[in-house]
């Protein structure tokens, strides 16, 4: 929280807040009935890439004078997710572990006023809520994900694996026909109609490819001109899907009590690492999925030491002035905090792939 408020102050003292700037303008783009993916250079740099329910939800900070409204919303992301890593189901010690290894990239998605925290938090809230057998408000934070970045919905797989899917279908599709109606508060459903085919036509387009992901990191390392990577992140995308489908028929074939929350640390890095709008902040979701799964994988602890300690030095460390210029620059060029995270990605397929994966809990927690 500390650093919070001094990354808040470095944000007014530079003037640097192009992406609170960017969610506050759009909602009073939206109850204007302005359109809301394309270009605004006089107000922000760079597109409006969220929901078109997004703006609404985010109304409370946007109808507060700008300073306060930024310091707010800085505040209740960074809260929210040390709030969730608290409910995690593994000893206190395990937590507060997790909390420092998340610290710098935390640091890193608040300095960039991203969204990142919020949807991490709210796909851990949901399998949280779906242990615990409450499928409304599983459902509600399921929806509050999609509702922010379409990805964060991913999360929703996980109620695969738990009791009162009925309820939980249910509670999410009225979550989502709420969700989706949500901006005609403001405005007609013609409107809102463009929206979505705006923001679709934004999503599906090159125009927000960033290069953070696998897929950029191996466009680097492999040398690969433009005519071959469309042929190569296609033919990279089908394996990605084979390995999620594999990862869920294991789930079906050896249940296990601590396999969702392993599945949850597949899924959060790999709707990172296999999305091209990835960039530097959204490593938060993928580092916590790599923090989740290294503590409930069954490793020794040599190996688990060696997987979160050199995901820390190279995707959290190695991007920053902390680590000298000379591997810095290369750090950057290529796109390394992919690598370890996809390293973690294949410990998991393999543990979630064992014959049965032995657990001990007490008292409702997993010993790490």
């Amino acid at each position: 929280m500390i650093i919070t408020i001094i990354l808040y102050v470095q944000a007014i003292l530079t003037e640097r807040y192009n992406n609170f700037v960017i969610f506050r303008t759009s909602f009073y783009h939206l109850i204007h009935g302005m359109p809301l993916y394309q270009l605004y250079p006089a107000e922000y740099y760079d597109y409006f890439l969220y929901h078109p329910s997004f703006p609404v939800l985010f109304a409370p900070f946007a109808i507060l004078p700008k300073e306060i409204g930024l310091l707010c919303w800085l505040l209740a992301s960074t809260s929210l997710f040390l709030y969730t890593l608290r409910k995690l189901p593994l000893e206190m010690s395990v937590k507060s572990s997790l909390s420092w290894f998340l610290l710098i990239e935390l640091s890193n998605a608040i300095q960039s006023e991203q969204t990142n925290p919020a949807v991490a938090a709210f796909m851990l809230l949901t399998v949280i809520h779906l242990q615990k057998g409450e499928s409304f408000r599983a459902a509600l934070f399921a929806s509050l994900g999609f509702f922010i970045k379409g990805y964060g919905a991913i999360i929703g797989l996980a109620f695969l694996f738990f009791p009162r899917k009925g309820a939980f279908i249910g509670w999410g599709i009225c979550c989502g026909i709420i969700g989706t109606a949500l901006p005609l508060l403001f405005i007609s459903p013609a409107q809102l109609l463009q929206h979505y085919i705006d923001w679709v036509q934004l999503l599906t387009s090159t125009t927000i490819k960033e290069d953070g992901s696998l897929l950029g990191m191996l466009h680097v390392m492999l040398g690969l001109g433009p005519a071959l990577i469309a042929g190569f992140d296609k033919i990279m995308l089908v394996f990605a899907v084979i390995g999620l489908l594999y990862a869920l028929l294991c789930g079906y074939l050896k249940p296990t009590t601590v396999y969702p929350w392993l599945l949850t640390a597949y899924l959060f890095i790999w709707v990172v690492i296999f999305n091209q709008s990835t960039e530097a902040p959204t490593y938060i979701i993928a580092m916590t999925g790599v923090g989740i799964g290294c503590y409930m994988m069954p490793l020794q602890k040599m190996w688990r030491n060696i997987l979160l300690w050199s995901a820390f030095i190279i995707v959290s460390l190695s991007p920053t002035d902390l680590i000298p210029r000379c591997i810095n620059q290369y750090a950057i060029a290529w796109h390394v905090k992919a690598l370890p995270c996809a390293v973690v990605l294949l410990f998991i397929q393999a543990a979630i792939g064992a014959v049965r994966i032995s657990t001990v809990f007490k008292k409702q927690s997993i010993v790490a």
